[in-house]
């Protein structure tokens, strides 16, 4: 699936179930992962298994960014061990290890 934000369209795997949003993008190499849920919620991430700095981009039913957060790798320094939650419900969520810079309130499409 393509997704254009703030002028930049990303190629992203979709993670559309059960399976695929409790795997996300542990033991993966460096991609773009969009989760959609089934109703809107303050859904939480955390870094299991995934080995590099991401950006977390929660996105609402308007396709409007709600939040964003930047997670870190999970490691000995307790600091890591975070679960990441948006300030308002969300009912997508896009991943991605670029550096796009991208506020509150942007749209999306998808």
């Amino acid at each position: 699936m393509k997704i254009k934000i703030k002028g930049a369209t990303l190629k992203c795997e979709v993670a559309d179930n059960f399976w695929k949003r409790l795997v996300g993008l542990s033991f993966s190499k460096k991609k773009n992962m969009l989760f959609i849920f089934p109703y809107e919620a303050k859904w939480s991430f955390w870094m299991f298994l995934v080995r590099y700095p991401i950006k977390f981009v929660f996105i609402d039913k308007r396709k409007t960014v709600v939040d964003v957060k930047v997670g870190k790798p999970i490691s000995l320094d307790t600091s890591t061990w975070k679960v990441y939650k948006p300030r308002e419900a969300c009912k997508y969520v896009l991943e991605t290890p670029s550096n796009l810079k991208v506020k509150f309130g942007e749209k999306v499409r998808f």
